[in-house]
This record gives structure tokens, sequence and C-alpha cells, in this order.
């Protein structure tokens, strides 16, 4: 029986995904974890797996289509399998295309860096905009996506494809600093289907030397998210000096052994704060229209910092994972994440959040909590510092933790005793291992 293959949500935030390259084509086998297409989100590209086996019969989405969450990319079934003009029933609501915009004229100034609209050939949908001036512009769906992910104004662009639209090997000219002035052609040669390579965004000089540089796709997403934080959460925080000094002794001896080569301080506070979560999980909750929602799993989120921004890949279950299984699921995690090609499920159903500055001298700091979660913790650096032992004052290594939770939920008695629940675990590190 034909099965449809769906745009998935890939991470929390996700709500439409734009199609970059398809793997397969109609007619192809198709296996259990095949990648079938590779997707732009809000925060990466990233691929779309087959859960089922059979033939490709039908594929519903083309190259630089927006797709809802939900809605039909492609069909899976039998081999010669007849699939109905909708599928199974329904069709791919593709994103609907920005209607005609018609504004006043802008200021001079403004009309410079003013939307401009698109077209595409009939093999492709086409959308239109109009600028300050009336005038219109085509340009394929593609073209916007990779022009608009760089924050770049293409009004002044002149295109090399039928009738004069504007294609991807124009916008990526644009981008090299060539742009095309040539002659719109009868014909453009086919856009080729990979996904651009990542480049910086597009800066200016202004005569005073200030440098202007536009937001890029996944830092526009961070933005978005972190003002409807602070926004709506009422922040509480509180903060817990601790001892690592054994922890930190725990780690080297770890590291002797084969099966936890790479092991990093952080992920044995991954394992503290999923034991701690476990006994407070009021912690792990989250504000949700007026109700307390208390979710069933213990899911961290790494905040990871890339050059164009912040991902947060999760580890699902961290409560019920040994020391080992963290350091080979966090390793896995971050290194997906790092080189732009997470998968899935990396970036879904994050509970809780961990933000590790590391090496940095900082000794203390605050962070957002994530929408959709309840509380994050902030783990600063470590410092060395005397402290108190058996009455003694020693040398130590210390760090500071601090807690951030949404007051509407969590207060901070219960932020108080999470706290020194972790801090215990943390000073006598054998309490991971019980």
């Amino acid at each position: 029986m034909a099965t449809e293959i769906k745009m998935p949500q890939l991470s929390d935030t996700m709500d439409k995904g734009t199609i970059l390259k398809w793997f397969k084509k109609e007619g192809d086998t198709v296996s259990r974890g095949d990648a079938l297409a590779e997707v732009a989100t809000d925060k990466a590209d990233l691929e779309v797996e087959s859960f089922f086996e059979g033939t490709l019969l039908k594929v519903y989405a083309n190259v630089g289509d927006s797709v809802n969450v939900g809605e039909v990319l492609a069909v899976v079934g039998a081999a010669g399998e007849s699939v109905s003009v909708n599928g199974n029933g329904s069709a791919p609501k593709v994103a609907a295309p920005v209607a005609e915009v018609k504004q006043e004229a802008p200021p001079a100034q403004a009309q410079e860096a003013a939307p401009i609209q698109s077209t595409e050939a009939p093999s492709q949908p086409t959308q239109t905009y109009s600028n300050g001036s009336g005038e219109r512009t085509k340009i394929s769906p593609l073209a916007k996506n990779i022009a608009q992910s760089h924050g770049v104004d293409y009004s002044s662009l002149t295109g090399t494809g039928e009738g004069g639209r504007i294609v991807r090997k124009d916008v990526e000219k644009m981008l090299s600093g060539e742009a095309s002035t040539s002659v719109p052609q009868a014909t453009s040669a086919p856009a080729p289907t990979s996904s651009p390579q990542p480049q910086r965004m597009p800066t200016s000089i202004t005569s005073a030397g200030t440098k202007v540089e536009q937001l890029s796709k996944m830092r526009a997403t961070i933005a978005s998210r972190m003002v409807e934080s602070v926004n709506t959460a009422p922040h509480f925080f509180a903060t817990t000096k601790i001892d690592v000094s054994n922890l930190l002794h725990l780690r080297e001896v770890l590291k002797t052994n084969e099966a936890y080569q790479g092991i990093t301080f952080n992920h044995l506070i991954i394992k503290a704060t999923g034991l701690s979560l476990s006994k407070f999980p009021q912690i792990n909750s989250k504000y949700d229209n007026g109700s307390i929602v208390q979710p069933g799993d213990i899911n961290i989120g790494i905040i990871t910092a890339l050059p164009e921004g912040l991902l947060i890949p999760v580890i699902k279950n961290a409560d019920q994972l040994s020391v080992m299984e963290i350091v080979s699921d966090a390793r896995g995690l971050v290194e997906r994440a790092r080189a732009g090609k997470p998968k899935g499920d990396d970036l879904q159903g994050g509970t809780f959040s961990i933000s590790n500055i590391g090496k940095a001298d900082v000794e203390h700091f605050t962070a957002i909590i994530n929408p959709g979660q309840g509380a994050i913790l902030a783990v600063s650096g470590i410092q060395e510092e005397p402290v108190i032992r058996a009455g003694m004052v020693v040398p130590g290594k210390t760090l500071r933790v601090t807690l951030s939770v949404d007051h509407r939920i969590i207060d901070g008695v219960v932020a108080g005793e999470f706290l020194t629940y972790l801090k215990n675990v943390l000073e006598e590190p054998v309490l991971l291992f019980a």
C-alpha cells in the first residue's frame, strides 16, 4: 500500500522547510533509513529520511518549494502501484506565495533595500513582488531562498533565465561579487539541485568605518526566540559555587580508560544534571497556556556554538544513560551539529538545556530559558581559589552554576533544593555511578 512521506518537524521551532535537493527520483528503490531529500529549516539544512521500504512513486515538492510541516512531500509504495493525482487523498500544501505587495514609495535610501518580487518558470512555482517604484522582478523560489538566507538585495540584478527570470546562478554570482549584467536569455540552464556552500553574510562599511552585517537565518531565529523568552517568562536566577577538585580528578582517571576517550567535563555535568532532574522533576517542567506540563522524559539540550549562531542538539533520556553512553551520544550530536549536518531528531524534544562557557575565564553568567522549557543551567569557567575542607583553608578548583527558571511554575525553594542536590553529586562524583 502506498504511504505518504510528509514534511517532518526537524526542530522544535520549525513550521515549514524548503526543498534544497532530492537524493532519490521517481522510480528509485527506497530502503528504510535512506535519505530522501535535503531540507532547509530555520536553523540548519537537514535530511528527510524514509521510514518505509519500496519504490518512490511520486514526488510532489520540487527543489525550491517551501512546504509546511505535516504536508505531503512524496509517496512510497510497491513498484508499479498506481497513485492518484493527490497521492493518498491529500496534496502537499506548499507555503503560499507572497502576493503582490503594494506600498507607499519609501524614501530613496529605504528603496535601495526594498524586497523584490519573484516569479518562476512553469516547471517551478513562481512568485511576484513589486518594489517601491512599482516595477516587477522575476526570481525563482530557489534563487529567492538563497538570496534571502544570505540577506542580499537582488532588486537590481539582471536575470539570465527565461523572460529575464533571476535563477540560482545569478544570485551565486552576486554573492561572489560577479553580479550578472547580461541581456536576458531565451532559455536558462537547469539549476543545480545541490545546496550552496556556507558563506559569510554580506557586509558593508560606512564612510565612518562602521561595519554592518546582515543576520544569518540562524541568528535571526535566535534573536526572535530570545526576545520571546524574556518577554513572556519571568526569569528567576539562583547560583551556587561548587568545589570540582574531585570531579576533575575523576575525569583524569576515566580518560585512561579507552572506553572513556574524549570524555569532557561537560559530559559529567550532563550526567549529574540528569540525575538531579529525576530527583526534582518540577525543574524539568514547562508553562503551557495556564498549565504546568511535566514531560515523562528528561532530554537535555547541549547549547553548541557555531560561527553563525547556536544549535541545541538533545541527549534523550539523560537521567537513564551511563556516563559512557552520554560521552558517546554527546560526541556524535555535537560533531554533527558543528558540521552543519544534524540528523532529523537531533534537535527535537529538549526539556531542559545546559549552557557551558567552557574554558573562558568567566566566573559567573546567566542564560535565557529556551521557549518551550522551564529552566536552563549556566556553567561558568573553572577558577582556582581557596576552599574549606575539614575546617582548613586549602587550594581548590571551583565553578559557579546559575539556574534560570520560569518563575510562573518554579519557585525559589525548589530551585535551591535542585542546586544543592546537583552540588552534592558533583562534589562527591562517585554518586554518578551509583
